[in-house]
C-alpha cells in the first residue's frame, strides 16, 4: 500500500510541474504575441492581449486602465509617434527577449527585455528597456494583467551608444 500512495503522489507532483511548465510555455507565448502584433501593424488588435481591468505603465509615453483604454491607446500610439515627424512614413519593429516568469495559479509575474527600432523616412531611433508584466489567467485563457515599462533608452540611431573615453577632455 505505500508504494500505490508514493505513485500517486508522483504522478500529483509530475502533473503539477507539467501544467506550470505547459502555463510558462502559453505565458512565452502571450509575451511574444504583443511585439508580433505590433511588428505587423496590428495596433488594433493588441488590446485583446490584455485582461478586463488590466493596467498600462509606459511612464512619460502614457498610462491607460482596462481593456477598451489599453486597445485605444496602442490603436492611437503610431498617430502620436509619427506627431514629431508629421507627413513621414513610419515603421516599428519591437524584438522582446530574455522573457523569465513565475507562475502561482491563475496568476503569474514576468520579467522581459527589449529592443526597438523605430524608423521614420530618413531617421531610426534604437530603443531598449524592460517590461515587468502581471498576467491572470481569465476565462481559461492568460492575458496581461498588467505591463509596465522601464526605458533604458531611446537614442537616435546615428549616434549610437557612445560614452566618453577614461582619461579624455571631450
Amino acid at each position: 500500500m505505500p508504494e500505490q500512495t508514493e505513485l500517486a503522489d508522483l504522478v500529483k507532483s509530475l502533473a503539477e510541474r507539467v501544467q506550470t511548465l505547459e502555463d510558462i510555455r502559453e505565458l512565452t507565448r502571450l509575451r511574444a504575441e504583443l511585439p508580433r502584433r505590433i511588428n505587423d501593424g496590428q495596433w488594433e488588435r493588441v488590446g485583446e492581449l490584455f485582461s478586463r481591468t488590466a493596467r498600462l505603465d509606459y511612464q512619460h509615453l502614457g498610462q491607460a486602465a482596462g481593456r477598451d483604454a489599453i486597445q485605444q491607446y496602442f490603436a492611437s500610439l503610431p498617430g502620436r509617434i509619427q506627431q514629431d515627424k508629421p507627413g513621414s512614413k513610419l515603421l516599428v519593429k519591437q524584438f522582446v527577449h530574455g522573457h523569465d516568469v513565475e507562475v502561482s495559479g491563475d496568476r503569474a509575474t514576468g520579467v522581459s527585455f527589449f529592443e526597438e527600432r523605430v524608423v521614420f523616412d530618413d531617421e531610426s531611433a534604437m530603443v531598449a528597456g524592460r517590461f515587468t508584466d502581471d498576467y491572470v489567467r481569465e476565462d481559461g485563457r492568460w492575458l496581461f494583467a498588467r505591463i509596465e515599462l522601464d526605458l533604458y533608452w531611446v537614442l537616435p540611431h546615428h549616434e549610437g551608444l557612445v560614452r566618453e573615453a577614461p582619461g579624455t577632455n571631450g
